[in-house]
């Protein structure tokens, strides 16, 4: 990389759009593809661009991503100096009315004493709530190279597409952005999706707060738009498997999506120049038993497989006994299936039971959801 990078990591900005998901956790410590959390894509795409100085910033429920990221030496992140700091809503003597954030921007504004320490030339904004690996280090060259004040990570998306909530859609040409809108679904006009990956400056980045806190405009997205005629925007158009998580069924489906696509598994996970890392948890292999049947599916360490698994993502220590059928499942850890329960399309959080002989189905447009810890 030709320059020095910071990077911030925005953890839990789109907790209500993920309310199934989070009722225990924040975006960024949500499990997914078999053994990782979804902050572990973010972190490790900067660490493989040699970003070492980064902020993670969270504002509440991140009891379960302290305990995942703990010193950050899975990341090779426990250092002197730099590695993660974690950044909190906090209170001091002139902001004692210090509230929660809920914008992009009224984060960076709280840590703006944070922000003004940076020596690094640039930063990079990232969203928790897209899986992807990218090198950041070639879109930080491109940023560079075009001169831009803001470049914007982007895909392609097909007709038919939509999301939960809004998300910022972009036009561009040449690789220079024309225009931005708000949008829920496809719309010919702006054919890009922003990923949440942002680069610029950091001096670009001190400026934009100052003006920020002047106006007192609170959405980063809405600064963006705004300034997009009198600023310079470009794109940095991605073309590998992105996760865009905006929802419960966009989890589900990218899940069911990377158990039945390898080219989706290679882009996301099996790059040996970029390798995604994770708390390493030094478990005892998956025992199958030779009742086991298993086609086509995810499945981390410390598992017990007696019945039958297809098209599944299963997390660690999730036991399956004899007789029982798990079809088109999320099984997060701890997860006990009990003798000839039958399972299709549903996603069980944490140490759920599922008793014997039961049968639980949803559709693949309608996962059913067990909370943690239920007994069905």
């Amino acid at each position: 990389m030709a320059k020095s990078a910071a990077g911030i990591i925005f953890s839990s900005l789109n907790n209500n759009t993920l309310s199934r998901l989070t009722s225990d956790r924040t975006v960024a410590a949500i499990p997914f593809a078999c053994r990782y959390r979804l902050i572990d894509f973010a972190l490790s795409n900067m660490v493989n661009a040699n970003i070492s100085n980064i902020y993670i910033v969270a504002n509440y429920k991140y009891r379960s991503l302290l305990e995942h990221l703990g010193s950050g030496k899975d990341w090779d992140l426990a250092r002197r100096e730099g590695g993660i700091t974690f950044i909190s809503p906090f209170q001091t003597a002139h902001l004692s009315d210090n509230k929660m954030f809920s914008t992009h921007m009224e984060a960076l504004k709280s840590m703006k004493e944070y922000i003004d320490e940076i020596r690094d030339e640039f930063v990079v904004l990232m969203d928790s709530d897209t899986a992807l690996t990218i090198d950041v280090s070639d879109v930080i060259r491109s940023h560079e190279s075009t001169g831009a004040d803001v470049t914007i990570v982007t895909s392609q998306v097909a007709d038919g597409y939509s999301a939960k909530t809004p998300r910022l859609m972009i036009s561009s040409v040449a690789g220079k952005v024309t225009q931005l809108a708000m949008s829920a679904t496809y719309d010919e006009r702006h054919p890009e999706l922003a990923l949440g990956i942002y680069v610029m400056r950091t001096a670009y980045l001190r400026s934009l707060i100052d003006e920020a806190e002047a106006y007192n405009l609170n959405s980063f997205t809405m600064f963006l738009l705004k300034n997009c005629k009198s600023s310079s925007y470009m794109t940095y158009k991605y073309t590998g498997f992105a996760a865009s998580v905006s929802s419960f069924l966009d989890y589900y489906k990218y899940s069911m999506e990377l158990v039945k696509n390898e080219s989706a598994r290679e882009s996301l996970l099996w790059k040996k120049e970029a390798p995604i890392f994770t708390r390493v948890h030094n478990s005892a292999p998956t025992k199958h038993s030779s009742s086991a049947k298993v086609e086509n599916s995810l499945i981390a360490d410390e598992c017990v497989i007696e019945g039958t698994v297809i098209n599944s993502v299963i997390f660690r220590d999730v036991t399956i006994e004899k007789g029982a059928v798990v079809k088109d499942c999320v099984l997060f850890h701890g997860t006990h299936v009990c003798k000839n329960a039958k399972l299709n399309c549903i996603v069980a959080d944490k140490d759920v039971v599922v008793s014997a002989g039961v049968t639980l189905s949803g559709n693949e447009n309608m996962p059913f959801y067990i909370q943690k810890g239920r007994k069905i």
